[in-house]
């Protein structure tokens, strides 16, 4: 007998109920203001706002090359954060899921540490690192490698760093889930048929981590274009992102309407990442 046919709608109401009227409170009618806010417009010389439609705010984002310019800069930005995280969790994850044995459980949780800190706290270690005189600018004038300090703050490398230092984890997990969950007689198969171990990864272990490979770049890319305390803090001012953007426009400039269409073009970016994801596992679904 079917337990789940025993269950009455007035429990599954009771059940869903107060987790549904929370999301609902906390994000679909914030989101809904948001979005309607991002259609009025700031009367000059006052906090109030103008209740008429209008696009101005849209027409004053993609008209700007200022605003364009960190539309572009959080783009790419993103893009190589995922790109290196990718490179970088590949060997580790496979590494944990067949080298790590009994350690394994032990290496996963360090992985997610800096999840856990949260932003701030690895930033903060981050700026002592990477300062000119933090440690490893000190570490290679004591080498001998360098004569005068490296500029690794307040650039785009700096924020890169932090960015993948922040958001690793999120494309490691993913990848060690995905792996786990391969066969590993298929590799050995075919290397007993001679085949060499790139045509092996390239043919048999990369298809079958696409799933893995896309969610932790979805993951990676999404964290990455809404970041704002490492950009903050690791570009001193002086990387402009869209979420730097939006903040100096809510908070300092107090035009709480443009911030809106700010954040209006982030969630639509966001989307536009979650379809291509989509679209990827899709054509990978039918190829297989």
């Amino acid at each position: 007998m079917n337990q789940t046919s025993d269950i009455k709608p007035h429990t599954t109401a009771m059940l869903v109920g107060p987790a549904a009227a929370l999301m609902f409170g906390v994000f679909v009618l914030p989101f809904l203001f948001l979005l309607v806010l991002s259609f009025w417009s700031q009367v000059p010389g006052s906090l109030q706002f103008d209740t008429h439609f209008t696009v101005l705010n849209y027409a004053r984002i993609f008209g700007d090359s200022y605003y364009l310019g960190g539309l572009w800069t959080t783009l790419w930005l993103s893009g190589l954060v995922t790109v290196i995280c990718l490179i970088l969790a590949m060997p580790l994850a496979r590494w944990i899921v067949l080298r790590a044995g009994p350690a394994k459980g032990l290496l996963i949780g360090l992985s997610i540490l800096p999840l856990v800190c949260g932003a701030l706290l690895p930033t903060l270690g981050l700026v002592n690192l990477l300062s000119p005189l933090g440690f490893i600018n000190g570490a290679l004038k004591s080498l001998g490698l360098i004569q005068s300090s490296l500029p690794l703050l307040g650039n785009i490398t700096g924020v890169a760093i932090g960015l993948v230092q922040a958001f690793l984890p999120l494309m490691i997990l993913p990848l060690i889930t995905t792996m786990e969950r391969l066969p590993q007689d298929y590799e050995k198969a075919a290397m007993s048929l001679g085949a060499r171990r790139l045509v092996v990864w390239q043919r048999i272990i990369l298809p079958l981590l696409l799933p893995g490979i896309v969610a932790g770049s979805l993951l990676v890319f999404c964290a990455s274009l809404t970041a704002f305390v490492t950009p903050q803090v690791l570009g001193q001012g002086k990387v402009v992102t869209f979420a730097s953007l939006a903040y100096q426009q809510a908070a300092l400039v107090l035009d709480w309407p443009f911030a809106s269409a700010l954040a209006i073009v982030m969630l639509i970016f966001l989307g536009l990442a979650g379809m291509l994801g989509a679209l990827v596992t899709r054509k990978f679904g039918k190829a297989s």
